[in-house]
Order: structure tokens, then C-alpha cells, then sequence
């Protein structure tokens, strides 16, 4: 496995981890969602989906990297990380416009992440 696809685990393991605080309340629901969430309904939701999003695309690049079995295609893995890159390029306008710094600061993360995963999602064997 590439250093980057490594990193790209890690972030994405920890990212799982911060969506797990905020839905146990261990971190503040503010500093996510660009702070425009009031309601702890919705939190949840988007937690939810965003801990789940970010396992699956941990577990897609393990798939990749053989680590783990895949379950897809080499072309449908390529396609989920072409995806991916699209939904972080898209995510990283939404950081910049979000109303918290940390938020902002996370533009530069998933900037790289999209770099990364456009990058990886042109160079994949066949399974």
C-alpha cells in the first residue's frame, strides 16, 4: 500500500473516531456540520451517515490494496474512488464556507483527500 493510501486510512479512521465522539457527546456538535445544526435529531443522522461513509471508504482502499477481501470489482472500486473524489472536492467548498476555523482548517485535509483519491482511483489492478 502507498504511504498516501495509508494516510488516507488514517484520516479516515480518525475522522470515524471524531464522528463517534459527537455522537457519544464527548465533542461538541458545534464544530461539525459548519456549526448550523441545532437539532440533536439531525446530528445524529448526519453522524451516522458520516461514520459509516468514512468506514466504507477505509474499507474500499483496504479492498484496493488487498488487505482486506474485496467485495467489488477493480472497476467499481476505481468508481468509488473516483466518487470519493468528487464528494471531497465538494466537501472542501463547504469547509471553506463554513462559519467554524476548525472546519476551515479541515478544507486543507479533504483537499488532500480528493488529490489522493483521484490519484488512486486511476492506478488500480485487476482483483
Amino acid at each position: 500500500m502507498r504511504t498516501s493510501e495509508k494516510i488516507v486510512v488514517t484520516i479516515a479512521v480518525a475522522y470515524a473516531v471524531l464522528h463517534l465522539s459527537v455522537l457519544f457527546q464527548l465533542v461538541p456538535h458545534t464544530i461539525v456540520w459548519g456549526g448550523k445544526i441545532a437539532s440533536i435529531q439531525t446530528i445524529y443522522v448526519l453522524e451516522i451517515v458520516a461514520l459509516v461513509t468514512m468506514l466504507f471508504l477505509a474499507m474500499v482502499i483496504l479492498m484496493k490494496n488487498r488487505i482486506i477481501k474485496p467485495i467489488f470489482t477493480a472497476k467499481a472500486i476505481k468508481g468509488i474512488l473516483f466518487v470519493f473524489a468528487v464528494f471531497f472536492i465538494l466537501n472542501t467548498l463547504g469547509n471553506l464556507l463554513a462559519e467554524t476555523k476548525i472546519e476551515k482548517v479541515q478544507a486543507l485535509i479533504t483537499l488532500y483527500l480528493a488529490f489522493v483519491l483521484f490519484k488512486t482511483s486511476k492506478h488500480i489492478a485487476p482483483l
